[in-house]
């Protein structure tokens, strides 16, 4: 009779374990998906907002170095231009960036299409209000840029 009875009691220790993992199991979830995937979200537009300062700030001091350094490897225009290429682009051209703002990280996602960029994990982004002064006439000019960067190897860089 005491076995059936401690057997009794240790079901309902099962069962009252087993509905609390029930209740608590969902709250969980909701707690992750309402707390740390939102922390995690942030971190990731830090870190774009973080590659977006450099490579802006490369081309406000026409630092051509730190600029092309700003380049993801598998972007198109690093897998066809070599970085004398670029500085020859760059030097020849009348237009520099003076200053920048920064509006928003338009958008973070996955990378979609592996087949064309098996390197890159993540494209994003990153809407510029950028000042341009045009050296030969010495005008300068605004204009809004949706610049793309994307992530490689756990870092970002622009596109």
């Amino acid at each position: 009779m005491m076995e059936k009875i401690n057997f009794i009691k240790s079901r309902k220790k099962l069962l009252i374990a087993v509905v609390c993992l029930a209740l608590v199991l969902p709250g969980t979830f909701l707690i992750y998906k309402g707390w740390f995937v939102p922390l995690a979200n942030e971190r990731e537009k830090q870190a774009v907002l973080k590659a977006a300062h450099e490579f802006l700030d490369a081309e406000v001091r026409s630092d051509y170095p730190a600029v092309y350094a700003c380049f993801a490897s598998s972007s198109d225009y690093v897998r066809s231009h070599t970085y004398n290429e670029y500085f020859a682009q760059a030097k020849a051209s009348p237009d520099r960036v003076t200053d920048y703002r920064i509006v928003a990280v338009s958008y973070i996602h996955d990378n979609e299409d592996l087949k064309k960029y098996p390197a890159v994990e993540k494209f994003a982004q990153v809407e510029v209000d950028v000042t341009f002064l045009n050296q030969d006439t010495k005008a300068y000019s605004d204009a809004n840029i949706g610049f793309i960067f994307m992530k490689e190897k756990g870092r970002w860089y622009k596109s």
